[in-house]
């Protein structure tokens, strides 16, 4: 089987565009100036956290484009109420849009219209210091939407080692086509994810609980092409390899009262990290959920070992395409035929 072709192709159509990138850039700017001129806010320091920095991005099927900026601002947790900074940004940023702004319980959202619609938004998100006077000591994360709120407070985080946590995996020059596969079968599963879950609710898998189950249990798929000298990398093969391992994180825990088997996951944010202690980072999914996860998940490689199973490349990719969306390319029947047949000539010579 030869898919990699196409996966690369896949690769580049989803994998976010750097011209957005750069508008989002522009957008975060603008509103950072406005906080900064500000008398009613301390100083801070951005920080691009989430998927923007750990270059993960995928182009959104509903064309919203986002960024997480987080604000370490020089001020003590204790001298501020959770929600105040936030009240704060809020009042300041209300108006600066058609669509204004919105305090979400980690952020602050601001919208962008593009031709008419709904295209960009900035979360932003509210940090504090232990001790102002040492930006290595704890952080915290103001969560809460309003002050009359039971869940509004101050949570320990730590944004910066989260990033540097999933940045380390095949860390440095030596290893980059590592990493690039490894970001890659990341893209492939957050489209998996977007087309085949809502995004209303808790009902879709946080895409950082997948992409810190890849960086402990990801493992990379190549071989050594003796005609090129280089390393033949195997998207297809690894992402097979990586859901059967993700498989196997999901724990039979009860019945539902409709006789439904029920599982789930319970994966914390890496101990290492200074976050809250034991934060499944799955907790916001309930049961069923996490038992609707777990049976997309066999059917997904259930599709893959049938595209597996499968001798014409067209017909593989027009597979691949029903499970990933039409993002993901076809070959023309004689292109490929002609492919396949150079294909099997290349490795036949080289021994393979």
């Amino acid at each position: 089987m030869s898919l990699q072709k196409y996966f690369i192709e896949f690769n580049d159509t989803i994998k976010m565009d750097f011209d957005v990138k750069s508008e989002l850039k522009e957008k975060r700017d603008i509103l950072l100036g406005i906080l900064r001129n500000s008398d009613d806010l301390p100083s801070f320091s951005e920080y691009n956290q989430g998927s923007y920095k750990m270059n993960l991005g995928v182009e959104p099927l509903d064309k919203e484009y986002d960024i997480d900026v987080g604000l370490r601002f020089n001020a003590n947790s204790k001298d501020y109420t959770p929600m105040e900074l936030k009240n704060i940004i809020y009042e300041l940023l209300k108006n600066h849009t058609d669509y204004g702004a919105t305090i979400k319980k980690p952020c602050v959202t601001v919208t962008y219209k593009k031709d008419g619609e709904a295209a960009y938004h900035v979360d932003l998100v509210v940090y504090t210091y232990e001790d102002k006077d040492d930006t290595s000591s704890q952080l915290f994360l103001a969560r809460g939407k309003s002050s009359e709120s039971d869940e509004t407070c101050w949570e320990k985080s730590d944004p910066v080692g989260l990033v540097d946590y999933v940045s380390e995996k095949y860390y440095g020059d030596d290893h980059k086509d590592d990493r690039e596969q490894f970001r890659r079968i990341i893209r492939y599963l957050k489209r998996w994810k977007n087309k085949r879950f809502s995004n209303t609710g808790n009902a879709e898998p946080p895409s950082i609980g997948i992409t810190l189950i890849a960086v402990e249990m990801f493992e990379v798929s190549k071989t050594y092409d003796v005609l090129t000298k280089k390393d033949s990398y195997n998207d297809f093969d690894a992402l097979l390899k990586f859901l059967k391992e993700l498989k196997t994180l999901f724990v039979y825990v009860g019945t539902s009262d409709t006789g439904r088997k029920l599982y789930k996951i319970e994966y914390n944010l890496p101990s290492t990290l200074k976050f809250e202690n034991n934060v499944n980072i799955f907790r916001k999914m309930t049961n069923n959920y996490m038992t609707d996860f777990k049976e997309k998940v066999d059917s997904l490689i259930a599709d893959l070992e049938s595209v597996e199973a499968e001798v014409d490349e067209v017909e593989q990719c027009v597979q691949l395409r029903k499970i990933f969306g039409d993002s993901f390319p076809v070959p023309e029947k004689e292109t490929a035929s002609k492919k396949q047949v150079e294909y099997i000539s290349r490795t036949s010579a080289s021994g393979v």
